[in-house]
């Protein structure tokens, strides 16, 4: 028996594996990110506080790359979140609008059929 078990692994058929990042993979990397240019920062102020000024200069620089792909993150999510909620307000808006006026739904019918 644990020989053809042997055999099947052998020929490939191995159990099947995700090739996609689990959700909060982005978010370790985010966190990361942060964790290294924090630390980078916390070095650079260190220098500059022992007037090592370029020094300081140096590190601080180094950090910003690890800083921007967390704030793009931020940024993008907060764009998505605010989409969301726009389009809630709109559907909230427009639905009683469709429901009561006659001249809305008119417009809505032509501006669907010039789609």
């Amino acid at each position: 028996m644990l020989g053809a078990m042997k055999g099947l692994r052998a020929q490939g058929n191995s159990p099947p594996r995700t090739h996609q990042p689990a959700w909060w993979d982005n978010y370790l990397i985010a966190l990361a990110g942060l964790v290294m240019a924090a630390g980078l920062l916390f070095a650079a102020i260190t220098a500059a506080y022992a007037r090592a000024y370029v020094l300081a200069v140096a590190l601080a620089t180094v950090a910003v790359p690890f800083a921007v792909p967390t704030l793009v993150q931020i940024v993008s999510e907060l764009l998505v979140y605010l989409k969301i909620v726009a389009g809630v307000v709109a559907v909230v808006v427009l639905l009683p609008a469709l429901a009561v006026s006659p001249v809305v739904r008119g417009k809505m019918k032509r501006w669907w059929r010039g789609r």
